[in-house]
């Protein structure tokens, strides 16, 4: 071999060798399992990390030592998410539906307003609904419709959700009563500041898909996704202290050398200039009464809006939708508040019984606090970024959702797969 081809099959190695090192994804949440998923998909290897001892981030759940389901925050899948419908068996996953609709509190009593694509048999109630007017009703038919041809999910955009319903054409009370509160359950952000195209298409995902509870929690997502992967890949439990385009250093000393790094998370919310502002945080109180089966609230999600003055963002009986969230009968009740405050336990459980006209005597179960709920999102991005040799991917660089979350990992596995063709 001449000192030419000595030197071009020098370079060939010097390229291609990297390729036969594997992806490291730092990581193991929705993002990360995405990633690692669409990559094993293509033949790629890869080494998923995580410093907890489970797969899922904040999507996940625990059950009590009194034999009570726990997810970390209310959390719902949506059925008609394209990412989850192209990655996941949703009949694996035993899913228990809410009723599509809301029961929603006027300061007195409980009003419904149902889909009537999915659930015709309350459009009598839903004509009734007292903060809507004949032309709103007929304006949501028409969003409805419209949010069939919504095929973008990016959260910004030209406008915000507030001023998208404002000229659409919708009335003050129907937004400030209906709008809002649902909204502000989805987004973590009362003043709707989300862009319209995230809107619609979230109209058009909750329109025409149904929301549901897998049968195990929602851990059941990450579980599910995991299982998938060759599980000697999956090193849970191990804290990544330092990473360079092409190598990662553990908290144990270990080095692993790498093709390329994938950072499935903002590294700058796990440092001292962690700011809180940049996130959307939400407190879940899960109660248990004996009382709570006297109420007929059923599979309906209850609605709280802001303008009446309550903490209470939004609540849901748990074990209506899905009986396993309780392993002995008992009845389980999440009530949610969006934000930091943190009421007093006596308060809140004074205003679920006002609401439901009735004392209940709530028993605390548990409690989650999630100060990194959801992103705030300051720009459009692509769905990741690649700064410095390192590929940056999660719902903060897409969209704030568990759509976002695993259309990012996609993209971040499908830009490394084309630089191996």
């Amino acid at each position: 071999m001449d000192s030419r081809a000595r030197f071009r099959w020098n370079q060939y190695l010097s390229i291609y060798g990297v390729f036969l090192k594997p992806v490291a994804i730092l990581g193991a949440g929705l993002t990360g399992l995405s990633c690692a998923h669409y990559l094993h998909r293509a033949g790629v290897d890869f080494l998923l990390f995580d410093s907890n001892n489970h797969v899922g981030g904040r999507v996940s759940s625990k059950r009590t030592d009194s034999g009570f389901l726990i997810d970390e925050g209310f959390q719902v899948l949506l059925t008609s998410y394209p990412e989850t419908r192209n990655l996941v068996d949703l009949k694996s996953l035993n899913l228990k539906y809410f009723r599509s609709g809301s029961l929603i509190f006027n300061g007195k009593n409980m009003e419904l307003l149902a889909n009537p694509l999915s659930y015709p048999q309350g459009s009598f109630k839903t004509l009734k609904y007292s903060h809507a007017s004949l032309k709103d009703k007929v304006l949501v038919l028409k969003l409805l419709i419209k949010s069939q041809g919504s095929h973008s999910d990016l959260p910004l955009g030209k406008q915000t959700t507030m001023a998208f319903l404002k000229e659409w054409g919708f009335s003050s009370s129907f937004i400030e009563n209906f709008w809002r509160p649902f909204l502000n359950g989805v987004y973590l952000d009362p003043e709707l500041t989300i862009g319209s195209d995230f809107f619609l298409f979230l109209v058009k995902c909750f329109g025409w898909g149904r929301v549901a509870l897998p049968k195990r929690g929602i851990a059941a997502l990450p579980e599910q996704l995991a299982q998938q992967l060759p599980q000697d890949k999956i090193n849970l439990g191990v804290e990544v202290k330092s990473w360079s385009h092409h190598e990662i250093v553990t908290a144990r000393g270990e080095t692993f050398s790498a093709s390329h790094v994938v950072c499935t998370f903002n590294p700058k919310d796990f440092t001292e200039s962690f700011n809180p502002e940049n996130h959307r945080s939400v407190i879940t109180y899960y109660f248990t009464s004996p009382r709570l089966k006297s109420l007929p609230w059923q599979r309906w999600l209850i609605l709280v809006p802001p303008h009446l003055g309550f903490n209470i963002s939004h609540m849901a009986l748990l074990t209506s939708v899905s009986p396993s969230y309780s392993s002995n009968g008992e009845e389980l009740l999440s009530v949610s508040i969006v934000g930091s405050k943190e009421p007093a336990l006596e308060t809140v459980i004074q205003e679920v019984e006002l609401i439901a006209h009735r004392p209940l005597e709530l028993e605390l179960v548990s409690t989650t606090k999630v100060p990194r709920a959801l992103p705030k999102i300051e720009k459009d991005f692509p769905g990741f970024q690649f700064v410095d040799g390192i590929y940056y991917g999660g719902d903060y660089l897409s969209s704030p959702s568990v759509q976002g979350a695993l259309k990012s990992g996609r993209l971040v596995a499908q830009e490394l797969i084309k630089l191996r063709t």
